[in-house]
């Protein structure tokens, strides 16, 4: 019993007789008929009873396509089923970044997908870089927005991206003047840290540690949102990322300067090793780096 013979006999009962049915599937009309006695032998019961030319279904008949059309059911709802997966209409994507990048491009990006396929539901969440890169390799994410990985053992790089560290401060304070802020220019400053557990906080432990003025650091917190946070309140000025500086400063509490030496803040598109990429992963990850290059661009 192969899928043509039940073709065929769903195409007699639907249509009501032989001439049809074959002119629905493009087969000639001996050629159906074969089939429907093949079909019979099969399965050792009659389906039809001939009346002439007519064909009456049996009540064996109309049970077996009682449960055929189940059956054809069950493969439209699969056809369904492939076309949403094939045309992103279905899925479920976990994403994670730095509480850093909940700022610019990262929304963006997110914001261009879920518009270009609003069915597929997106989890989002933040961790340190840190974390990011253990729950990666460990298949509890998809895509994954961190800094250069301590180890690219189990992660996949999809692009990286080059920013710098501004120093921020509020608009009323001195250094505000200027168009650049240097390390030298903030050892004069009460200074909001970054906990050198952090890629910026190791990158500015390393260079305060190097300057002959020692820097005064007042407060040391764990993240860039606290610091503005600090700062604006009029704790001292901080060197932090980009982002968080210019989507905190939109209220006019801060402002934010570009600062010497450069401070690197580079951002890479992380996913698993061992996890082969869904289409909506890999439109996801699209999406990211296209809103990516185009704020790098724009900071150059």
């Amino acid at each position: 019993m192969s899928a043509l013979h039940l073709d065929v006999f769903n195409a007699v009962v639907v249509t009501g007789g032989v001439t049809a049915a074959s002119r629905q599937l493009h087969l000639s009309q001996p050629a159906v008929s074969r089939r429907l006695a093949d079909l019979e032998r099969v399965l050792g019961f009659d389906l039809f009873l001939r009346d002439g030319k007519r064909l009456i279904i049996t009540p064996e008949g109309k049970a077996f396509h009682e449960e055929l059309s189940i059956s054809y059911l069950g493969l439209e709802h699969l056809t369904k089923v492939a076309l949403d997966i094939r045309e992103l209409r279905r899925g479920h994507l976990r994403f994670v970044c730095m509480p850093a990048m909940s700022f610019g491009p990262v929304p963006k990006g997110l914001a261009a997908f879920s518009a270009r396929h609003p069915d597929i539901h997106v989890t989002h969440e933040t961790h340190s870089a840190a974390r990011i890169e253990d729950a990666l390799t460990s298949n509890l994410f998809d895509v994954g927005i961190g800094m250069a990985p301590r180890d690219m053992a189990g992660l996949v790089s999809e692009g990286r991206f080059a920013f710098s560290c501004v120093c921020v401060m509020r608009p009323d304070h001195p250094l505000a003047t200027q168009e650049t802020v240097t390390a030298t220019d903030i050892c004069r400053e009460a200074v909001v840290g970054i906990n050198p557990d952090t890629e910026i906080g190791s990158q500015l432990r390393r260079l305060f540690e190097s300057l002959p003025h020692s820097v005064s650091l007042r407060i040391e917190t764990q993240t860039s949102i606290a610091a503005c946070g600090l700062v604006e309140a009029g704790a001292g000025v901080a060197v932090v990322d980009p982002f968080t500086a210019a989507h905190l400063g939109r209220g006019g509490g801060l402002v934010s300067r570009r600062f010497s030496p450069i401070i690197p803040f580079d951002i890479h598109i992380l996913r698993p090793e061992r996890r082969v990429p869904s289409r909506a992963a890999q439109a996801l990850i699209a999406e990211l780096a296209a809103a990516m290059t185009s704020e790098e661009e724009a900071s150059s």
